[in-house]
């Protein structure tokens, strides 16, 4: 039912629809005289495809809350749009498709917009919105709306094509928001043969109705994130990269219907390493982050690891994540931590499109985030 469901709305006619709108922006990218036009159109799309099987039945549930809506045991696959498998095959929860649109007003200054359309989300939304201006070849200001830089695939979490797993692991990318309005400034240099790149970033973010929190919670949530304030420092050199990011912010959340009026102080701290040798691979990400309320802390690491071998046009990939938390009062908030092992093997049809096959076996250690699950999903995943 609730893949009959999904085929009912335009979800998919409009992953096709902007695929053939993108392929003359394609071919105007290449070299030639179309290549000169000031607006260049680029895009991107997952088709997505999952459910989950071989987990407990409802009547062995002894989860704390279950998620809303949800014959649980579930997974939860992207937390920030309210992707939810269970044990019905859906398209919904990691299907997508976007647009961005660059034009290029002088040599220095830019205008970038990016649109993205979900299976879990009724309407399209605005991921990119921005200006950037190169003061000369090290220096770059950017102003308007971009993603959050917290973790390494921040700015292409979207794009299924540029990393080996079906979805980013939401044991780490999985916050109430991703993005944010405001200001960059960025500065990029070679020393002592090392690629670096840093930034700082500044600005806020209002949720009205965060998808996040409408998963165990009824009504409408609004989130705001405002007095961010963050850096990041990413060098490379030959086939190691290495990445490092602290951010601040402070967080208000409001529920009338939950009952939710709230605010903390949020820390976050991440670095990721990954090395390269062409045939072989190992990607590493790890973040900490701590919320500080009124009357309780919650603290605690974030971990993914994984390796993968290409061969040919085919790459396997293994990954192990572990999401952790501490809390200070467990009358007020008790934690919830999971963990997850998963296998997916990518086939590079060319350059712009490949298909993927990923098991992934979640534990639910605290039993009160959708309970143990094994979860199957294909996609076919393109850029044009």
């Amino acid at each position: 039912m609730a893949v009959s469901q999904f085929l009912r709305g335009n979800f998919i006619a409009a992953c096709f629809a902007a695929a053939s709108f993108g392929l003359p922006a394609a071919a105007s990218a290449a070299p030639g005289p179309a290549s000169d036009s000031p607006l260049q159109v680029i895009g991107f799309a997952s088709i997505v495809a999952g459910r989950t099987f071989d987990s407990p039945t409802q009547a062995d549930y002894v989860g704390q809350s279950t998620i809303r809506g949800r014959n649980c045991p579930c997974y939860v696959a992207d937390w920030t749009n309210g992707g939810v498998y269970d044990g019905d095959l859906s398209l919904s929860p990691e299907s997508r498709a976007g647009i961005q649109f660059t034009y290029t007003a002088t040599r220095d200054l830019h205008f970038v917009a990016q649109i993205v359309t979900r299976g879990s989300q009724p309407k399209p939304s605005v991921q990119w919105a921005y200006a950037s201006y190169a003061v000369d070849s090290h220096w770059e200001v950017q102003l308007g709306r971009k993603r959050i830089p917290l973790y390494y695939y921040s700015d292409f979490q979207d794009v299924g094509t540029a990393y080996p797993w079906i979805g980013t692991p939401p044991e780490l990318y999985g916050w109430e928001v991703t993005n944010y309005n405001g200001a960059s400034v960025r500065y990029k240099n070679k020393v002592a043969g090392v690629n670096l790149v840093t930034s700082i970033f500044g600005g806020a973010e209002t949720a009205h109705d965060s998808p996040y929190y409408a998963l165990y919670n009824p009504g409408q949530t609004r989130v705001r994130w405002r007095d961010m304030i963050g850096a990041d420092l990413e060098g490379s050199r030959g086939p190691l990269t290495v990445r490092a990011v602290y951010m601040q912010a402070n967080v208000d959340t409001y529920n009338a219907t939950a009952e939710i009026d709230d605010s903390a102080r949020l820390r976050a701290y991440g670095v990721a390493a990954n090395l390269d040798f062409d045939d072989w691979f190992v990607l590493a990400e790890a973040t900490r982050l701590t919320r500080t309320y009124d009357a309780y802390r919650i603290s605690g690491p974030a971990l993914t690891v994984g390796a993968g071998y290409r061969w040919g046009n085919w790459t396997p990939f293994v990954n192990l994540s572990r999401y952790n938390e501490n809390s200070t009062d467990r009358d007020w908030y008790d934690p919830s931590p999971y963990k997850r092992a998963s296998f997916t093997l990518r086939y590079d049809i060319d350059g712009r499109s490949s298909v993927k096959v990923q098991v992934d076996r979640f534990l639910d250690t605290a039993r009160n985030m959708g309970d143990n699950a094994k979860v199957v999903r294909v996609s076919y995943d393109l850029t044009f």
